[in-house]
């Protein structure tokens, strides 16, 4: 996925956001929740947005 990240693949973006979503809602577990939530972040802010 990251890959397709990259590439600036619209379908990849939308899946990130999706993981996004649903860690935000998980309430279980929620330091690896905010690791992966700020991973994602990074993504977002260097491949995410033109």
């Amino acid at each position: 996925m990251v890959d397709a990240l990259v590439d600036g693949d619209p379908s990849a973006q939308a899946r990130l956001r999706a993981a996004e979503t649903a860690l935000r809602a998980q309430r279980e577990d929620r330091h690896r929740a905010i690791a992966l939530l700020e991973l994602i972040a990074t993504y977002v802010n260097h491949y995410g947005r033109p």
